[in-house]
């Protein structure tokens, strides 16, 4: 079962999972210098609009209690989304706060065009090569869903530097990540994902369980102090609605990644995937499949 109570499900991408187009050209980035290795297409948005709603509705919101403890988002703040994407979480919190200034920052200008947000200002740019904003500039930085972005060696450390350069003094940083854990279950197919997943991020210097290291590499940096960490699990078998969202996004997800992962799982055509997201739907609904993650907030230290 999902580890905390639901909260209102503001869209349903589950609703979608019976529509499964396989035969689509994919669209990547063409940064040579990243390790990304996801599509950057309209399919692709779609998925991370769902996955935005799925993660959200698991932690009841998309800020954590202890950054709205500090900062009033309310009265207005400056607010930074790193790797914003097609700009969803930004949306969505202009809903909840419009009287914040946003920011946008990715290595591509893939924001939903067909939605005008006075708030939101974007910049291209790649964190690891220096966020363009000059130092402590934001009151609340937000940085989601890097793990197949970054190398763990030596290009976490450099994101999480430039995240905590450009916050200001006594300012918020939210990081959050997934801790892709490999099941128990050897005959399930999402154990076979899993292992592909490891395999695709390990291949390029990326942790797969990047997530449950985010507090240690957080810590190594003496000007932040971690305020809250919150760890939280879903078992997409449990039948809730946010289970069910997280299976759309594991389908979604296999699709986004076929051209990697499909020669691992044997799927090579259309008509295979076809049938394995059919099988993979009906594994996820009646085995135990957890996904975790981990969320945490810091601040950074204040001016004496």
């Amino acid at each position: 079962m999902d580890t905390h109570e639901e909260s209102t499900t503001i869209v349903n991408p589950a609703t979608a999972v019976n529509s499964m187009t396989t035969n689509i050209k994919r669209e990547y980035h063409n940064d040579k210098k990243s390790s990304y290795w996801l599509p950057k297409d309209d399919e692709e948005q779609m998925r991370l609009t769902g996955q935005h709603y799925a993660f959200k509705n698991l932690y009841r919101g998309n800020v954590l209690p202890s950054v709205t403890e500090v900062l009033d988002f309310q009265k207005g703040i400056n607010v930074l989304d790193v790797g914003c994407g097609s700009g969803v979480w930004i949306m969505d919190m202009v809903q909840e706060y419009p009287n914040c200034t946003y920011h946008g920052c990715d290595i591509d200008d893939i924001t939903n065009k067909n939605i005008s947000v006075k708030q939101l200002t974007f910049t291209k740019g790649n964190v690891i090569e220096g966020l363009p904003y000059e130092d402590n500039t934001f009151d609340f930085v937000h940085m989601r869903f890097f793990v197949a972005a970054l190398r763990e060696e030596n290009e976490w450390p450099t994101a999480l530097g430039e995240v905590i350069r450009v916050t200001k003094p006594g300012g918020m940083i939210q990081v959050s990540d997934f801790d892709l854990k490999v099941p128990k279950d050897t005959s399930s197919l999402f154990h076979k994902v899993v292992l592909g997943y490891h395999h695709i991020c390990k291949s390029r210097g990326q942790n797969p369980n990047i997530g449950a290291e985010l507090e240690k590499m957080l810590s190594k940096h003496s000007n932040i102090k971690i305020v809250q960490s919150d760890y939280r699990t879903c078992d997409m078998s449990s039948g809730t609605p946010t289970a069910k969202m997280f299976i759309w996004d594991s389908l979604e997800g296999v699709k986004s990644a076929k051209d990697v992962l499909g020669p691992m799982l044997g799927v090579n055509t259309p008509e295979e995937l076809e049938d394995f997201l059919i099988r993979y739907k009906h594994d996820l609904e009646t085995k135990e499949s957890l996904v975790s993650f981990n969320s945490v907030a810091v601040q950074k230290t204040p001016v004496v």
